[in-house]
């Protein structure tokens, strides 16, 4: 049974590990009345929400970005146009 929950903890945290650091990615939609964008990259699209984000109310559909994650709680901090 500790061996099944350790199993489980691991498949749930595997999104945050994976997606800690940085990716870039291409804007395929911004919903500016949800607060949220959709982002397309290597591994598919990828909703995002923008609330408290840094750059976030400068992104535009079509632009190619920089996503950081932040590694304390795993969700986005900023977002700045790709290079």
């Amino acid at each position: 049974m500790k061996k099944l929950a350790t199993i489980i903890f691991a498949i749930l945290m595997l999104p945050a590990v994976v997606l800690a650091g940085e990716f870039k990615a291409t804007v395929v939609k911004a919903d500016r009345a949800k607060n949220q964008i959709v982002v397309r990259t290597d591994k598919g699209d990828e909703p995002l929400e923008l609330k408290g984000v840094k750059g976030g109310e400068h992104v535009k559909e079509g632009a190619r970005v920089m996503v950081k994650i932040s590694d304390k709680d795993g969700k986005v901090s900023e977002i700045a146009p790709s290079e």
